[in-house]
């Protein structure tokens, strides 16, 4: 039986293109509508490997980022970011299998915060990084995991303040 490279080669890609990640954004939703001053909770969902068919061959991350991004608009180089968390609970179910939903929360910074960057002038998300250690043997080799890693998770997001209130809000 004859395997051409070109067959091989699409058929890694397809793999490489239906990668499933290990780590899923629930709440906040794309460019769902913020406010200034509010506690926006955050949900995101450990996948399970078995719960999928075929099994996931990622692996998963030690843990998870979560930064506040801005990028103004008329130059897309000024891009600004505050940290969220940090360390976040990535451990998967024992045996993976099943879900695990986690949360956590982000005060969304306040009128003050949005006069200087105003969301007519800059375009808000929140990303989520998943984080890789290296594991050092004593020896002092490095562990290669196997396993595909998760890119990044850029959640745009609107946003809405209220001025009211300002300079006091």
């Amino acid at each position: 039986m004859k395997i051409s490279l070109g067959a091989v080669f699409v058929s890694l890609l397809s793999l490489a293109a239906n990668a499933q990640n290990v780590v899923n954004v629930d709440v906040p939703k794309v460019n769902e509508m913020i406010y200034n001053k509010e506690l926006l909770n955050i949900t995101y969902t450990i996948i399970g490997t078995q719960t999928t068919n075929p099994p996931l061959n990622n692996y998963y991350p030690d843990s998870l980022n979560v930064d506040f991004v801005w990028t103004e608009h008329a130059n897309t180089a000024n891009t600004l970011s505050l940290q969220v968390s940090s360390g976040l609970n990535t451990n998967a179910y024992p045996g993976g299998t099943q879900n695990v939903q986690r949360k956590d929360t982000f005060r969304v910074p306040n009128c003050h915060f949005f006069s200087r960057y105003p969301p007519t002038a800059f375009d808000f998300s929140l990303v989520f990084t998943p984080i890789y250690n290296t594991i050092t043997r004593t020896n002092g080799s490095i562990i290669e995991p196997t396993g595909t890693p998760q890119d990044k998770i850029i959640v745009p997001l609107a946003v809405t303040v209220d001025n009211s209130t300002f300079p006091k809000c």
